[in-house]
């Protein structure tokens, strides 16, 4: 089975570097990387990523973070032909072992959907407070990119599969190409930050009937959104209600109030004269999406 690796970075390639050096110190298995310049005009990032001979593809127009994700089923699903996609955060270092326990799990079981095991820059400074040297004020801010303080963690958990897990989405998960058969692309709608867009994503995997599990032993390091408290401002605040009200509207609630088994009630919903957006649970086009997001984009 082939695997593709991919991260979606807007900016902040310091961390991009820690990930991308995280997955060549503990990956094993073969696996290759793609990454998604979603910062327009990052040719710093795209200097970098040339010199290291590490693939890429670059946006032109910010196309939000879920337009971004859609770029790499595309060129995994559709230019090249992958059977695995694992989708990694910017801001994420993979544990010793967590890459392989993904790839042997998909390679040697019917689970679709594979989700790794958070451990966060909050957890660590609680129960390593050695480590909160590096990490400044409220947003746990870390500039000191020399140093590891995340492998003071050095806890493995015995291998074991936790069924019916939907635990993880767009930090370090991985997907079978029955996923995308099922439910299709991300929803850009979700413009650009994609608060709840994972929600939406997990929500219409488990109505279409997706096998999805947990492994405790795939532990991965995540930075806690490093695009939001270290990037740059862009009206986080006012995207993160808009975001939840297209959710709320598309499912009838907010996360764990929803009402709606189907999208939009079974109805359908017309954002505007010219973009009707269908109540099919798959996303299988990318037809109206340059529609939609000059939509949420001139709002």
């Amino acid at each position: 089975m082939k695997t593709l690796i991919g991260i979606v970075s807007y900016g902040n390639l310091p961390f991009l570097q820690l990930a991308v050096r995280g997955i060549k110190e503990t990956l094993t298995k073969d696996a290759d990387i793609l990454v998604v310049i979603a910062k327009p005009d990052d040719h710093a990032m795209e200097e970098w990523l040339s010199a290291g001979f590490i693939n890429y593809t670059r946006n032109t127009e910010n196309i939000g973070f879920a337009g971004s994700i859609n770029d790499i089923f595309e060129y995994a699903y559709f230019a090249n032909q992958y059977d695995n996609v694992i989708i990694m955060g910017n801001d994420v270092i993979p544990y010793p072992g967590a890459l392989d326990a993904m790839i042997n799990c998909a390679e040697t079981t019917d689970w679709e959907w594979i989700c790794a095991s958070q451990f966060d820059s909050k957890s660590l400074v609680a129960r390593y407070p050695e480590s909160a040297q590096y990490f400044k004020g409220n947003t746990l801010e870390f500039t000191d990119f020399d140093a590891r303080p995340w492998e003071l963690h050095k806890e493995i958990h015995a291998p074991n599969i936790e069924p019916d897990s939907l635990k993880d989405v767009r930090n370090l998960a991985l997907f079978k190409r029955s996923v995308f058969d099922k439910t299709g692309y991300a929803d850009v709608n979700f413009w650009p930050n994609a608060y709840f867009e994972d929600n939406d994503a997990a929500r219409r995997a488990n109505l279409c009937g997706v096998k999805a599990c947990g492994l405790s032993e795939a532990a991965y390091f995540h930075f806690w959104s490093r695009t939001i408290h270290q990037g740059e401002n862009r009206q986080h605040s006012r995207y993160f209600e808009r975001n939840l009200a297209h959710y709320i509207h598309k499912w009838g609630g907010a996360v764990g109030g929803e009402s709606y088994s189907q999208l939009y009630d079974g109805r359908g919903f017309r954002l505007s004269p010219d973009i009707f957006l269908a109540p099919d649970m798959r996303i299988a086009s990318r037809e109206q999406e340059q529609a939609i997001i000059q939509y949420w984009s001139t709002l």
